[in-house]
């Protein structure tokens, strides 16, 4: 990728691509979650959605795109201890979000992630990998869906679908409530991370 960034463009060039694939912007709720009984500050973009992802909510919108102001420091996703010893890890970020209610699921979501990293920020396509879900306890189907249309994707290298288990690629809010098989994609950042036989983390 020739062209740089900032903080402010990336978030702006997120939010007007899903605008135009008719998600609706809304904006980032308080880092304070008002009637939030479980969690001191927003850690996550589900936060302001999380009565619709359990179900006693219904959204408004079918589609919504966002920017959502987070902060860990306590809890389950308690980043605090991990700041300063890498060069991904902060206590405070900003986490984009596309959300589909009942509208769109992998196929559309895999091919707009393509589609933004690639197209619009140019992200060189022989360096990014996709992470599937093959669970390590064997309790849950591998999800094989997602790994396809990855490979299906223009310019992605089918042998850079990679499967994870829990830790890695199984999301869940809490122990208990909505929970299941995610994907990532990450980026290969030099030729000491070209080799992974024999690891088990995915360095992006």
């Amino acid at each position: 990728m020739s062209k740089k960034l900032t903080g402010n463009q990336i978030r702006q060039d997120f939010i007007d691509f899903f605008v135009e694939h008719g998600h609706t912007a809304v904006p980032s709720m308080s880092l304070v979650p008002g009637g939030d009984s479980t969690l001191l500050f927003t850690n996550s973009g589900m936060v302001q959605f999380k009565d619709v992802f359990i179900g006693t909510e219904k959204y408004p919108y079918s589609r919504v795109v966002d920017s959502q102001k987070c902060l860990r420091v306590a809890g389950k996703h308690n980043d605090l201890e991990d700041v300063g010893r890498d060069d991904t890890h902060h206590t405070f970020f900003e986490m984009l979000g596309n959300w589909s209610f009942g509208d769109y699921y992998k196929e559309e979501a895999i091919a707009w992630s393509w589609q933004l990293l690639t197209d619009v920020w140019g992200l060189p396509k022989d360096k990014l990998y996709a992470t599937c879900f093959k669970d390590d306890k064997g309790n849950v189907p591998q999800d094989d869906e997602a790994a396809e249309i990855w490979k299906k994707q223009p310019g992605f290298n089918p042998e850079h679908v990679l499967f994870f288990g829990r830790k890695e690629n199984f999301w869940q809010m809490a122990e208990f409530g909505p929970c299941g098989p995610c994907s990532e994609i990450h980026i290969d950042l030099g030729e000491e991370r070209d080799n992974l036989r024999g690891t088990d983390h995915v360095c992006g």
